[in-house]
């Protein structure tokens, strides 16, 4: 405990040092000298030290801790170090628990919680001050990766074209995009806080109920459910409810509602199979079979005969016979199911394939009883068989449609993550590509002459289009311009079949192209490029792959366009920065800069322990000079000499400031006194040689300065406004003293 431990610790603080090492927050002990005299592991490890050791060797000096960081608000600017915990404790004053932001030596972010206390003797004078701090970094990720999931939440509601919610646990509403509101007719000031239940009505929030549950168990749930807000005919819609987490906690969900005619298909096949069912043995619209297990003889009835491809009275009544007619990848679980039912006497259910003389495939479905006789033995099994091929090419619809939303949620999360669409384009294209099974997807940019490929993705078989230039690109031939003007896509199933030049033929013909389906992307009204889809083969391009491209065309177009903005804004924001910085009149630095220049070059010399010194200028009569001469030629006058000031510093770490009117600033870091005495001289050489006329001096028939500097060594208990009393001193005596000169306030001794 010894390394920890500096001699005139308090009795007190030393009879609880083996306490004070257990604590879960850091803890020093200053004595009024400012000098470090305990320290716990914890104290060490807040600032960024491996261990105690290193942290008090840090501590070498007096006050010496406070040059290892920089503190800085939550607002991002620097603490004073008058402001500092410490050094306000050793003056007597509290510190309530504030955050400061500083910078470790391993150049980590880091986050403190600090408060800070005087200890006093009996009576009442400080001796020492304590410090306590609390690291606050883990805290602080957690709360920007919940602002960035936020923000990212929010870009991927904007570009999606579906009803979109988000909910905490507790099912209140948090936000909603503009198609849920109007969709459920509410208004955006009336949703936050307002249950779901209350917004989309009790039958609906009835269907959701289980899905909701399962989401907040951290399941992703998905359900179909009729919806009439949206259009005066019944819709079908598909729901997805993705649960928030924070960590293995769920915090609320998304809903998710999405417009699909396959579900509303999809729905009425299954009431249609579930009306046959209920009339079979009436109507004969399904197959029915009768399975006599003890002598091992199927009946079936015409219709059954029938879904199995076979004319009526075909059937031999052989099991074997009924097996060879199921798929042989679907026996093992047709039979298993049966056994089962046959064991557990329960109902029996099963789906499987036949093969149809045709050679087309069709999906049945079986469902059946099993029967027992008086002792309890399993007879027969009997039941109903319905075609339900209809339902599995839905379903496989479905299922496409389903992955094509999660593929396009995915490509707006990738291209709401990053600041430059360009470097996820090859991915998000790539995606696409895979997802359509395409040859070849290009971004063709036609802002240029020439169009010209910007982003491509295609499989190694083909030529890459990439960086390709078009002088006059096929695709934007008169015939299909102005349908591209009006924002709709072109396909083209065989380009073969097109009335195309030998010249266009070749070039399809050197890449391979086939089929094409363009996708115009339009700035306004103004036609700019193209999403172009290729195949080597003929093809038909369907509805949904239409509609996928268009949806990825808008959306790598808004993003392309965003990048655009952000570009011009950055730039835009750099112009707005250097003008606030720079006096309108002088185009030197203002007083606002000057501050800050002035506090910031004082805490980086505090850290090196060197020398800063400021020069403050003011002309002499310059208000005779605007009464002689006018305000006109007192502007010009200013210009004037800020432009001499700047000629005579030649540092680039220097700034000249126009301090206020017609007083002017100098600031010189890593200078003594003597440094700054002879940057005086010169500009007082330099006004002299100018010749500036002013006949309203009471000095000189032109312009002359009072010059008043001043140097420092930049000190924990000093303040940059030290200095600046000390410059302003000097200067007040060089106009006492007649003006027209240079005084010095006196050096000042370098601190040990």
């Amino acid at each position: 405990m010894s390394s920890n431990l500096a001699p005139g610790i308090p009795s007190a603080v030393a009879t609880f040092l083996p306490l004070l090492e257990q604590v879960g927050e850091g803890v020093q002990v200053f004595d009024e000298q400012g000098c470090l005299l305990y320290a716990n592991e914890m104290a060490a490890k807040n600032l960024g030290f491996a261990t105690q050791t290193a942290f008090l060797k840090a501590h070498h000096d007096r006050f010496c801790g406070l040059q290892i960081v920089s503190f800085c608000t939550t607002a991002g600017m620097p603490l004073a170090l008058d402001d500092y915990p410490c050094v306000q404790a050793l003056k007597g004053k509290r510190v309530a628990e504030q955050t400061l932001h500083f910078r470790d030596r391993q150049q980590r972010d880091r986050c403190l919680a600090i408060q800070a206390m005087p200890l006093r003797d009996d009576d009442g004078t400080v001796r020492y001050g304590a410090v306590l701090s609390r690291d606050l970094t883990a805290s602080q990720a957690i709360a920007q990766k919940l602002e960035q999931k936020t923000r990212q939440l929010r870009q991927l509601v904007d570009v999606v074209p579906s009803l979109v919610a988000c909910l905490d646990a507790q099912e209140h509403h948090i936000y909603a995009n503009e198609a849920y509101l109007k969709a459920f007719r509410t208004k955006a000031v009336d949703l936050p806080g307002s249950l779901l239940s209350e917004i989309i009505g009790p039958v609906l929030y009835q269907q959701l109920q289980v899905p909701l549950g399962q989401a907040l168990q951290g399941e992703i749930a998905d359900i179909c459910v009729p919806i009439d807000s949206w259009q005066t005919r019944l819709q079908y819609s598909r729901v997805s409810i993705i649960p928030q987490l924070e960590g293995q906690a769920v915090t609320g969900v998304y809903l998710i509602f999405s417009q699909i005619a396959a579900h509303k298909h999809t729905n009425d096949l299954l009431q249609t199979e579930t009306n046959f069912f209920r009339h079979s043995l009436e109507a004969a619209s399904v197959g029915t079979w009768d399975w006599h297990l003890i002598h091992q003889e199927l009946l079936w009835s015409s219709p059954q005969e029938q879904l199995f491809g076979l004319t009526p009275g075909s059937f031999d009544g052989r099991p074997e016979t009924f097996f060879k007619l199921v798929h042989e990848e679907d026996h093992d679980e047709l039979k298993e199911a049966i056994a089962e039912a046959m064991h557990t006497h329960q109902q029996f259910a099963a789906e499987f394939r036949v093969k149809l003389p045709n050679q087309n495939i069709r999906w049945l479905s079986q469902r059946g009883q099993v029967l027992r006789n008086s002792e309890g033995q399993v007879v027969r099994m009997v039941g109903v068989t319905f075609d339900t091929t209809a339902q599995h090419t839905a379903q496989a619809l479905l299922v496409q449609q389903m992955q094509r939303d999660r593929l396009i949620a995915k490509l707006s999360q990738d291209i709401s993550r990053t600041d430059q669409v360009g470097k996820a384009l090859p991915g998000i294209f790539e995606a696409v590509r895979q997802h359509l099974e395409l040859d070849r997807l290009v971004l063709i940019d036609l802002r240029e002459d020439a169009g010209k490929v910007i982003a491509e993705a295609q499989t190694p078989a083909v030529e890459s289009m990439f960086d390709w230039k078009m002088r006059h690109p096929w695709s934007v031939k008169a015939v299909y311009l102005e349908k591209f003007k009006l924002g709709h896509p072109v396909g083209i199933a065989d380009v073969q079949q097109q009335p195309l030049s030998e010249a266009e033929l070749s070039f399809l013909k050197f890449f391979d192209v086939q089929a094409d389906l363009s996708i115009p992307l339009l700035d306004g009204e103004q036609l700019w490029g193209l999403l172009s889809a290729q195949s080597q083969q003929p093809r038909d391009w369907l509805p949904e792959e239409i509609r996928l491209l268009e949806t990825v065309g808008m959306l790598v177009s808004t993003a392309i366009e965003r990048d655009r903005l952000h570009a011009y804004l950055t730039r835009a924001n750099r112009k707005l920065k250097r003008f606030a910085y720079l006096d309108g009149l002088t185009q030197v630095a203002n007083r606002r800069r000057f501050e800050h220049f002035l506090h910031q070059e004082w805490r980086r010399l505090m850290r090196e322990q060197s020398p800063m010194a400021l020069i403050m200028v003011d002309i002499d009569h310059f208000k005779a000079y605007n009464d002689v001469y006018g305000h006109q030629a007192g502007d010009d006058c200013l210009r004037r000499v800020a432009g001499i000031l700047r000629s005579a510093v030649q540092r680039p770490a220097d700034i000249v400031a126009r301090y206020g009117g017609e007083e002017f600033a100098v600031v010189l870091p890593n200078t003594d006194v003597e440094g700054a005495e002879t940057i005086a001289e010169k500009i007082r050489v330099l006004i002299h040689r100018a010749q500036i006329p002013h006949k309203g001096s009471l000095v000189s028939k032109s312009i002359t300065l009072s010059i008043g500097l001043a140097a420092l060594y930049p000190h924990p208990l000093k303040m940059p406004d030290d200095l600046i009393k000390l410059a302003d001193k000097a200067l007040y005596q060089a106009k006492e003293n007649g003006r027209d000169r240079i005084v010095a306030a006196p050096a000042k001794p370098r601190p040990h």
